[in-house]
């Protein structure tokens, strides 16, 4: 393992180090590192430590790589929990009430923060070809799915256990609009380069394009973003 994931799961492994007793000599520090396990901690340190991972004196493409392979990791850890409970859904107490680990603060601030680096990278149009767009582009998609669904699970436990909601509401629809009027205007540049693009391809891209805008869509409706729907049914 090598790059920011493997920086991140040692800024992990410090954390963790300052908060328990050191049970190893120094030769075996290494073993643990890579023996962290405690999911919440990763998402904290992506919250705390991500400027050390991510350097504004790096290069942009370096930039680039380490937010995505950031962001990936995050939505693998969320997916897989996702997956894991839904077949084994049998195993679980009734949801009614519970906030799922993936729900909690720390891991939505964690999944904030590198999404944040996404949308600053993917605003910084001049310094981007297509194909860097487009990569940027689906890793802040996956990552906005996922934190959104960890927004609605974090909602509905509140709802159900008829606590104050209000705020954390706000930041849901908050982070929500940010995060698809963002996308939605990236679908709008994808569409103005490919109107430029070789006679012949003009077709393919136009189908590409009403793929992303039909999944950008779904997501939108799922979590009640009205203002996009609108703009992409006005389009």
């Amino acid at each position: 393992m090598s790059g920011a994931l493997w920086d991140m799961i040692q800024l992990v492994g410090e954390r963790a180090r300052r908060n328990t007793v050191l049970l190893m000599d120094r030769d075996n520090v290494e073993v643990f590192y890579s023996k962290v396990s405690d999911l919440e901690n990763f998402f904290y340190s992506l919250d705390a430590e991500l400027e050390y991972v991510i350097r504004p004196e790096h290069t942009f493409a370096f930039q680039i790589q380490r937010a995505c392979e950031l962001s990936n990791a995050c939505v693998s850890i969320i997916r897989t929990c996702f997956d894991y409970k839904n077949e084994n859904r049998l195993w679980y107490p009734p949801p009614e009430g519970l906030t799922p680990w993936y729900c909690q603060p720390v891991v939505r601030k964690g999944i904030w923060s590198v999404g944040s680096v996404l949308l600053q990278l993917l605003n910084d149009t001049s310094r981007l070809d297509r194909t860097a767009k487009l990569e940027l582009y689906n890793h802040l998609e996956a990552l906005a799915e996922v934190l959104l669904e960890a927004y609605s699970g974090a909602v509905t436990a509140k709802i159900e256990r008829e606590e104050e909601h209000k705020g954390l509401l706000n930041e849901y629809w908050e982070r929500r609009d940010a995060l698809l009027e963002s996308l939605y205007q990236q679908v709008k540049e994808f569409e103005a380069t490919y109107k430029d693009s070789i006679e012949g391809a003009e077709e393919l891209n136009e189908e590409a394009t009403m793929k992303i805008t039909s999944h950008l869509l779904s997501i939108a409706k799922r979590h009640g973003c009205y203002k996009v729907m609108w703009t992409i049914c006005c389009d």
